[in-house]
């Protein structure tokens, strides 16, 4: 019989190395051996807690409270109410420290737990004062310290909350629940550069801190770079094996990197860790052709099971992962209930401002004209090698940078980020265009020239080429609202326009999750109200700037791949090479939610796809139904090509 004191020894031991599972079998297999030593309950309650299995936590101290011999009675019963509290059990938490803080009222823990029922409560200033007095009582108090910066964010005080978030994390022996919340607080504030910079230096200083590496490996993988998340993927494993985040986050990162079949293998032995995770059901399902009755449906069915419970935003996955599912085995109008709910939930998570997108696409038309820009005495950056793909987002333009690609003369940069740091406070005939950016590129008062703004812009993208080539195509659809300034600042800048059907483009919009902005694609009057700021802003460029963009349909595309790619290449000014043909088969990392589809050939029934939900969207055609008619209008010369593949190989899938 193991030593009860060196097996919680041991525990502690693998804890510390953070192999939390190894830990909690260990203490579990001592426990069944020797199930009435009060000591492994405790310990097993406490590492419980610490992995956030708080319902099991809950139990254990629930029963060994019962048992109650006085000398544990006070710890067990703060370990309990703090199981309350994080289970959300706020009003029970909160009389469970009430009933302890008679008898403790100086308990750090007791004072703690109170301030947070207070701030679920809406109480940010009692909330406030209980946390500056447990932070005089016991200074740096990691949970009070964390819970403060809460505070400051219920009270709009985002800067605050970061100096005092890194206080908890710049250490050793970090909270790993502060690190969380400062990369939401800096992503919510636009101030992942930042983020993704202290990171790398708090991975250099503890290397064998897990949540430090893990850190700069998904914020690497969301900046699209993916040389260097990789391994950084690869060394949080090592860190801390069987870790059902790291496993999951790695596995979407290969997804995005075209390696589907590592990326389900990765999902779904994070799935195996932990079978109920809304977003993990989700990315695997959009990959997996489900069919009744096989494992993943079953599993999909079982977590949703207990939507009610879940978060706002699990929620949100588990709509998104149902209506995939039931759309893969036919069941169009339970999908598109699902589809619905799922968009209903993201939009009111969320703050969308259309009066701002309104002001917006009503300004710039007056301020970036030929006129103002001949207007302006300054000249652009005259490099060539930027290639900007633009458009609305799922009309096209992950398939056009991917033929692009395959070209040896063209790297693929995919969505970049830093345009809009770029032309900032750019001066246009008198006007300056201030575009809110939270970390911009120059600061207001460099009153930077156009020659300036193109060169640093040129200079990025080389940054992420791995060598030189003749031309770097940057992808990002939402840079349709800048085309002026583009030709502004990058004269001989090729601009690409994709357009495909509007009902596609916005119905694919409708049904996508987005990881971050396209707040407009929630709701189809919403959703169809901005195509229209789209459709009204591109023939804005074309009168103003005619000949500017090259112009793409994506019905074209599938219809003919061969010529379009050909007239594309030469447009470019470079030779054809046949390697375009097989862009498929490009290893190359793919930033966005069409991430599987440019993996295969095209195949010509992804055109009119939309016609299976059309009784669903009387909303969206409301809005936009006569551009629909003169979309349609512009390939009526297609008619009846498009039933047959265009390239051999496996159907693509939506």
């Amino acid at each position: 019989m193991p030593d009860v004191v060196e097996l919680i020894k041991e525990s502690q031991v693998l804890e510390g190395q953070q192999r939390y599972n190894e830990a909690l079998k260990l203490l579990q297999e001592g426990q069944r051996k020797q199930p009435g030593e009060r000591r492994l309950a405790i310990r097993l309650g406490q590492l419980l807690e610490t992995t956030k299995q708080y319902p099991l936590a809950l139990s254990i101290y629930k029963q060994l409270i019962e048992l109650r011999p006085e000398s544990q009675e006070a710890e067990l019963a703060i370990g309990m109410a703090r199981c309350l509290l994080h289970s959300k059990r706020y009003d029970q938490a909160a009389k469970a420290f009430s009933r302890i803080y008679e008898k403790l009222p100086q308990d750090v823990d007791v004072l703690t737990g109170l301030a947070v029922c207070k701030r679920h409560k809406g109480a940010n200033d009692e909330a406030k004062k209980i946390l500056e007095h447990v932070l005089k009582l016991r200074a740096g108090y990691k949970w009070a310290v964390h819970e403060l910066a809460e505070v400051q964010i219920a009270q709009k005080q985002d800067d605050e909350a970061i100096s005092t978030l890194e206080t908890n994390i710049q250490r050793e022996d970090l909270y790993g629940d502060s690190l969380d919340l400062w990369l939401a607080t800096l992503k919510r504030v636009n101030r992942e550069r930042y983020a993704q910079e202290q990171m790398a230096v708090l991975a250099k200083q503890f290397p064998h801190k897990v949540e430090f590496t893990f850190g700069c490996a998904v914020l690497a993988h969301r900046n699209g770079e993916t040389t260097l998340a990789r391994p950084l993927f690869e060394k949080s494993d090592e860190l801390s094996p069987n870790n059902y985040k790291i496993l999951h986050e790695w596995g979407v990162m290969e997804r995005i990197a075209g390696n589907i079949e590592r990326s389900q293998e990765l999902i779904a032995r994070s799935l195996e860790l932990k079978p109920d995770q809304p977003s993990a059901l989700r990315t695997y399902g959009s990959d997996h052709k489900h069919e009744y009755g096989d494992a993943i449906f079953r599993q999909l069915n079982m977590a949703a099971a207990a939507l009610a419970e879940m978060e706002p935003i699990d929620q949100v996955h588990i709509h998104y992962a149902q209506a995939k599912a039931l759309e893969d085995v036919g069941e169009l109008d339970a999908a598109y209930r699902h589809y619905a709910l799922a968009g209903n939930k993201k939009r009111g998570l969320e703050n969308y401002s259309e009066r701002s997108v309104v002001r917006m696409f009503g300004l710039i038309p007056k301020v970036v004209t030929a006129q103002s820009i001949a207007a302006t005495p300054q000249n652009g950056y005259a490099s060539e090698a930027p290639v900007f793909i633009l458009g609305m987002p799922r009309s096209g333009t992950s398939l056009m940078e991917q033929i692009l690609s395959s070209h040896p003369d063209i790297f693929g940069a995919g969505e970049l980020k830093f345009l809009t740091g770029i032309v900032d406070n750019i001066q246009v005939a008198g006007h300056r265009l201030r575009l809110n950016e939270a970390e911009p590129v120059f600061p207001y008062e460099e009153q930077a020239t156009w020659e300036t703004r193109g060169r640093r812009y040129v200079e990025k993208l080389e940054q992420l080429a791995p060598k030189p080539y003749k031309r770097i195509v940057d992808k990002m659809p939402g840079n349709f609202t800048m085309v002026g300034l583009i030709h502004a600042i990058l004269p001989n800048a090729k601009i690409i326009h994709s357009r495909r059907h509007p009902v596609e483009t916005c119905l694919s919009c409708y049904r996508i999750h987005f990881a971050e902005g396209q707040l407009w694609s929630y709701n189809l009057r919403e959703l169809g109200r901005y195509y229209r700021h789209y459709w009204n802003l591109m023939q804005h460029w074309r009168e103003q700037f005619p000949g500017v963009m090259y112009e793409v349909r994506y019905e074209d595309n599938v219809a003919d791949v061969e010529k379009q790619a050909r007239a594309l290449i030469a447009h470019l000014g470079l030779e054809w090479h046949e390697g375009c043909l097989e862009f498929y088969n490009t290893d190359r990392p793919v930033m966005t939610a069409s991430a599987s589809q440019v993996r295969k050939p095209i195949y010509k029934t992804s055109v009119n796809r939309w016609r299976k939900y059309e009784k669903h969207l009387g909303p969206l055609l409301d809005e936009i139904g006569d551009i629909v008619e003169q979309y349609e209008a512009e390939i009526a010369h297609l008619a009846g090509k498009n039933d047959a593949p265009a390239l051999p190989g496996k159907a693509r899938q939506e």
